[in-house]
């Protein structure tokens, strides 16, 4: 029998009761807010499982209210209807933490298909969380009966199988038992923590000879000539000359081999760009147009017009900033985005498309999407998304 408890929060009265009554032959069981406030009081008075509230209301709309169940009921979800659907407000409704974005008019059935599965996955939430394992880091009592390390049988089990006397008789090994060794021992001599402590069970006697050894490398250093500059090995050694021939020695920076690939990174880049971007379209012109737009705010803008080529420059290179077509040849854009989410997960990507609709936009952003724009864009929107990026 279904038991969840769903509030409605809508100023219309007519879609309450219809959303009511959809719900209700369901099995749900439906209470109803026409505005925020009566909202926020019954939530705080009832508990339910679930809120599905509109975008447009008076006083106090749909997402200020979805902000405050974020941060006071972070258990309970929040579907969001609109008559007023929009990509801009169905982006900012899932990064605020909205279970789903439902456009009115919508179907008995759309309704009853969102809700079913904000609850399921709800309930699969609050399972995978009360699971606890069937051992929380305590040793059990068969644990603690082990033998030893190389030998691990139950003290008790072994002694039924044979005698006390053969268990007794048993050769340990001269290796403790794992959960019995000692990670951390701390050296007072040498103010530190030290293996010796470890292995001989004693600290060095008079000065520590690591402190000692540190205390010789160090005035070498100090000695040592190094030639001042900000200049860095090579592409694939990206340490200061200066500050690894202080570390070392001038002959080893000499004796070192570079590689046969130049500094790409630096070619070409305008050393006074505070920010690194990277364009994906297939379409040159959208790239181009972007360089000559972010080019205005400190970006040092590069382009690639294959998602391959992409994934390869991200293996070379730091960005601070992805902006990615939606459609490309080979792999579409939402396979892409999630290619660089696994692997590069804090570099912000802001999708763009000429084929943007609510669904996709939904799509990217749950995928960790900074940003959904349909194509085509003016320069003040890109420009106010990447300032977006760089604040965050």
């Amino acid at each position: 029998m279904i038991t969840e408890h769903i509030l409605i929060v809508d100023d219309e009265e007519g879609i309450c009761r219809s959303v009511k009554r959809i719900l209700s032959r369901k099995g749900y069981s439906v209470s109803e807010a026409l505005d925020a406030a009566e909202a926020v009081k019954k939530i705080k008075e009832t508990p339910f499982d679930l809120v599905i509230t509109d975008l447009m209301m008076p006083k106090t709309s749909g997402m200020e209210l979805l902000q405050i169940i974020r941060e006071n009921y972070s258990d309970l979800d929040v579907v969001m209807i609109t008559g007023y659907a929009s990509i801009d407000s169905a982006v900012k409704a899932i990064k605020k933490g909205a279970a789903a974005y439902l456009p009115k008019p919508f179907t008995p059935d759309e309704l009853t298909s969102i809700t079913e599965k904000a609850l399921t996955e709800r309930r699969q939430r609050l399972v995978s969380r009360t699971a606890v394992p069937a051992q929380t880091g305590e040793t059990s009592e068969a644990e603690g009966d082990i033998l030893d390390v190389d030998l691990p049988f139950s003290r008790k089990e072994l002694e039924k199988a044979t005698s006390r006397e053969y268990v007794e008789a048993l050769t340990h090994t001269d290796l403790p038992l794992a959960r019995k060794v000692v990670d951390k021992a701390y050296c007072n001599t040498g103010k530190r923590e030290c293996r010796r402590m470890i292995t001989e069970g004693r600290e060095c006697p008079g000065e520590c000879p690591i402190l000692a050894k540190e205390k010789k490398r160090a005035a070498v250093a100090k000695a040592r000539p190094v030639r001042r500059t900000a200049e860095l090995i090579d592409v694939d050694m990206p340490f200061l000359i200066g500050e690894v021939e202080q570390a070392t020695s001038s002959d080893y920076i000499s004796c070192m081999d570079r590689s046969d690939i130049p500094r790409a990174a630096l070619y070409g880049r305008n050393l006074a760009a505070k920010h690194s971007v990277l364009v994906v379209d297939d379409e040159p012109i959208v790239c181009h147009s972007v360089r000559r737009i972010l080019s205005k705010q400190s970006c040092a803008v590069e382009e690639a017009f294959d998602v391959d080529v992409a994934l390869r420059k991200m293996k070379l290179n730091r960005y601070d900033l992805v902006i990615l077509d939606l459609k490309m040849p080979k792999r579409n854009g939402i396979e892409v985005l999630d290619a660089i989410r696994k692997t590069y997960p804090d570099v912000p990507v802001v999708m763009v498309s000429g084929y943007a609709s609510i669904e996709n936009a939904i799509q990217a952003t749950r995928l960790g999407a900074f940003d959904f724009i349909p194509k085509p864009f003016t320069p003040t929107e890109l420009m106010k998304v990447t300032e977006e990026v760089f604040a965050s």
